[in-house]
Parts: C-alpha cells; structure tokens; sequence
C-alpha cells in the first residue's frame, strides 16, 4: 500500500511539471513584453539621436572637403559644393541600396 502511495506521488509531481514550465515560459514571456514595451521609446530615440549626428557629421565633413578645395566657409561656392556633393552621396547611396535590393 505504502508503495502505490509513493508512486502516486510520484505521478502527481510528474504532472505537474508541464504545467509549471507553461507558468514559467508565460511569466518570461510577459516579462520580456513588458520589458520591450518600456524600452521601445528609448529605441526610437536613440535611433533618432544616432540619425541626426550622422547628418552633422557628414555636413561637417562636407564643408571640410569644400574648404581643402579652396572654398571659404560661408561663400556662395562654399554652399553649391556642399550641395554638389549631399547631391553626390546621394545617388551613390541611392546605387548601392539598389545593388543590395538586386542581390
């Protein structure tokens, strides 16, 4: 008798095991939501600070290339070739996302 006791115990462990996994992949599952759900704005804002230091960067180094040319900072020229090559980066980067969409 004892031993149909043990062995029912066992079995009754033995079932609860899958459901103590489910409660536990769903209470890691909520908490990674909610984790993403608070982070996410934060995703997007660094997102948006990297994209705008981009920008500076490549304006500053624009002016920089207009300037070892010989054109002074804040002349006509200075500005058409800074134009000049924001037009030129673009049509490269233009050329190679359309490369990477061809492969």
């Amino acid at each position: 008798m004892t031993f149909m006791k043990l062995e029912r115990k066992r079995w009754t462990v033995i079932h609860r095991v899958p459901d103590a996994m489910q409660v536990a992949f769903f209470s890691l599952l909520a908490a990674f939501l909610v984790m993403f759900i608070v982070s996410f704005p934060r995703i997007l804002d660094a997102q948006a600070i990297a994209k705008r230091q981009h920008v500076l960067r490549i304006a500053a180094e624009n002016g920089l290339y207009c300037e070892k040319w010989g054109m002074k900072s804040g002349t006509r020229e200075h500005t058409q070739c800074t134009l000049d090559l924001q037009e030129i980066r673009a049509r490269v980067e233009q050329h190679v996302s359309e490369d990477l969409a061809w492969w």
